[in-house]
């Protein structure tokens, strides 16, 4: 009985993905938290600022991945991810 791939038909990309590197954003956002803003003053609207930038964090994160979804091309085609392990599964054969 021959194997049935799922994502046969799916398109797949092999292009480069440069914007996958703004993701990076977010993360450096909340470890930079305790380096840059560790200290009360000044407030922002009454808030600490620490508090007020990991705020800012939060509201700017899905921004940035939201900005990455449309930039990023395996996303515009609606491809399938092209991860190395779904091609050395193949290969194997079923387990």
């Amino acid at each position: 009985m021959p194997h049935d791939d799922p994502l046969d038909g799916l398109p797949r990309i092999r292009a480069p993905r440069p914007a996958l590197w703004l993701l990076l954003v977010p993360a450096v956002l909340y470890c930079a938290a305790p380096l840059v803003a560790n200290r009360v003053e000044p407030r922002i609207l009454g808030v600490p600022f620490l508090l007020a930038w990991v705020i800012g964090a939060t509201v700017v994160s899905p921004l940035v991945i939201w900005l990455v979804a449309r930039l990023d091309p395996a996303y515009a085609k609606g491809s399938v991810e092209p991860l190395p392990v779904d091609d050395d599964a193949h290969a194997e054969g079923e387990r």
